[in-house]
Parts: structure tokens; C-alpha cells; sequence
């Protein structure tokens, strides 16, 4: 049965924190050799979860009280002209893929645009993330830029994909 929208989504708080450290770091792709990680932490997510704003928020979504899902939306730049375009970061526990959660929240963001205030949303996503461009371009975004071998580690570069969608 697919998630609705009513179901478990929420605004994050600072007891998510943990959970959300632990879905970021098991989606994080790139990270192969597991130090990217090292340099996410859990005062990070604290401190995405303090700045988070009405214009500029954090959700997650639970099921039976666990936190299996979340996304954000960011300012996409630092300029007034930027005001109304914005960031979104979305993540799914990977041992709940394929069951419409992503979507989900997704879904509710579009129900709350006007109330959050975005006209545009854009995504960075690794090239080698196929299942994240996928989902991305179901849910309308078009590739809007690349920026080649950005992403680096100490032993993969990688291109990343610009993805947007215009309300």
C-alpha cells in the first residue's frame, strides 16, 4: 500500500537528529572509502536542524515513531534575486526504497509551496546515483547544468548533475 501524505510527515526536530545522521550516511553513494563521512557528524545535522526555518525547513517522515525519511529545503543562493528558488536534499532509508515514501514527501512539499515560498527547486545528484535521477525526473525536475569531476575523494572524481524544476 503506498504512503499518503497525511501519513508520518512532519517537521523535524532536534530528537531526529541521530536518525537523520544514519540515513545520510547510508545513502551517501560517493562515499566509498567511508571518509566523507567522517566529516558529517552528528553536530552537523544539529546544526542544519537549528537553522532550519518557516522559508527554509527540515521534514521527516516516521513510521511507527522511527524516522525512515527526510528532506530539507535550503536557500539556493546567498542573493535577494534567489529568494524564491531553493535547495532540496531528500533522502529515504535504503531498506525502504521503492515504496512511494520519497514521493511522499515530495508531494507535500508541493502541497506547501506557496505556504514555504520556493518557485523553484533544484538538486544536486552524484552522475553514478542513477536511482536519484530517476526519481528526480519522475517527479518533473530537468537537468539544468553539470559540473565535472567536482566531487572528489581519495579515489573517485565525479561529475554532478544540476536538476531543477520550475512551479
Amino acid at each position: 500500500m503506498p504512503f499518503t501524505v497525511s501519513q508520518g510527515i512532519r517537521r523535524a526536530i532536534l530528537d531526529d537528529a541521530p536518525a537523520i545522521l544514519s540515513i545520510f550516511q547510508q545513502c551517501d553513494l560517493f562515499d566509498s572509502s567511508g571518509h566523507r563521512q567522517l566529516n558529517i557528524g552528528l553536530l552537523d545535522v544539529i546544526d542544519w536542524l537549528e537553522s532550519a526555518t518557516d522559508k527554509h525547513p527540515m521534514f521527516v517522515l516516521e513510521e511507527q515513531g522511527d524516522v525512515i525519511a527526510w528532506c530539507s529545503i535550503e536557500p539556493f543562493y546567498g542573493l535577494p534575486a534567489f529568494d524564491s528558488a531553493s535547495e532540496i536534499s531528500l533522502y529515504v532509508l535504503p531498506t525502504q526504497h521503492r515504496k512511494g515514501l520519497g514521493t511522499a514527501l515530495f508531494h507535500y512539499l508541493e502541497k506547501e509551496r506557496h505556504h514555504i515560498g520556493f518557485t523553484h527547486l533544484i538538486a544536486y545528484i552524484y552522475a553514478s546515483n542513477l536511482e536519484s535521477q530517476g526519481f528526480f525526473k519522475r517527479q518533473g525536475f530537468e537537468q539544468w547544468g553539470l559540473l565535472p569531476n567536482i566531487a572528489q575523494n581519495e579515489q573517485i572524481k565525479e561529475d554532478v548533475f544540476i536538476v531543477g524544476r520550475e512551479f
